[in-house]
């Protein structure tokens, strides 16, 4: 299936020349619910994990009196291999990356980061032997379990979120974008998606985003969102195939909401990794 993107209103470097180096390559990943394999990308889902490797796990729980609750198993996110997308920075001897959380809020490595525990697991795919290895019960919140998802994804050009620009540049941008009312259309671009630059709506974007173990800078790496698009009709990021769906019909809540999850309170966070070396703990910034 094929699901594509309406074009963008406007280009703002047309207006504001200066932006046109800052445009990035986002991947939409237009994830709908399906049955991937275990060996595919994918969100949520099987993953093509060893069955003699231990499940990773989270103890970092306590009652109220303090007390140590778990470990409990970490919950499958994605899967996301070099073949579907080469435009992800594998470690060396790697092809494959696993994505797991758990459902519970944590501080992250980066300081200023609150969210899901993720952990990344870069493996070759070739190394996993035998009957891939079951995962456990993923538990009662159903809210930040995904629904297992086949991947569509569509590679579409975008411009970062004005705070990551230069202060003169940014002032121009923002200005530029409120005065023709564009934020929701040639901003960042909302949903599921690789890379690019994430909206920074409810928080400020954090003072520094450096990897809390080298300080190198963090780059988004994965992009999680309650919604893939607005309710309007209009709305540019309703994928032309699916313009005829009714979204308050099951087919179009399905379309519009396919991972099935509540990100924070009904938004979407981004998975930053270090860009000196993606082995370096993951921070998750829920907006």
């Amino acid at each position: 299936m094929i699901l594509t993107t309406g074009p963008a209103s406007h280009d703002p470097a047309r207006d504001i020349p200066e932006l046109a180096p800052y445009a990035r390559t986002t991947v939409r990943l237009h994830p709908r619910r399906g049955v991937p394999g275990a060996r595919d990308s994918h969100i949520g889902g099987p993953l093509w994990w060893p069955a003699a490797e231990p499940w990773p796990s989270c103890g970092e729980h306590r009652d109220v009196n303090g007390r140590q609750l778990g470990p409990y198993p970490l919950v499958a996110v994605a899967q996301l291999t070099a073949a579907d997308f080469p435009e992800l920075r594998f470690p060396d001897g790697t092809d494959l990356v696993q994505v797991l959380w758990c459902t519970d809020w944590h501080d992250q490595p980066h300081p200023e980061g609150w969210g899901q525990a993720c952990v990344l697991v870069w493996r070759r795919a070739d190394d996993v032997a035998g009957p891939p290895g079951g995962r456990p019960d993923p538990g009662e919140d159903e809210d930040m379990v995904p629904r297992a998802c086949v991947l569509h994804p569509e590679r579409l050009t975008e411009y970062p979120w004005h705070e990551e620009l230069p202060p003169g540049l940014a002032g121009r941008h923002e200005a530029w974008l409120e005065e023709r009312g564009l934020y929701d259309d040639v901003s960042t671009i909302p949903g599921c998606k690789l890379g690019g630059s994430m909206r920074w709506g409810v928080t400020d974007l954090p003072g520094t985003m450096e990897c809390g173990r080298c300080r190198a800078p963090l780059e988004l790496f994965l992009q999680l969102d309650t919604y893939e698009y607005d309710m309007d009709a209009d709305d540019r990021f309703r994928p032309l195939e699916e313009r005829h769906l009714d979204p308050r019909s099951e087919a179009g809540r399905a379309a519009r909401e396919p991972t099935g999850m509540t990100v924070g309170r009904g938004g979407h966070a981004g998975l930053y990794v270090c860009s000196a070396n993606p082995r370096h703990p993951a921070s998750l910034f829920t907006q």
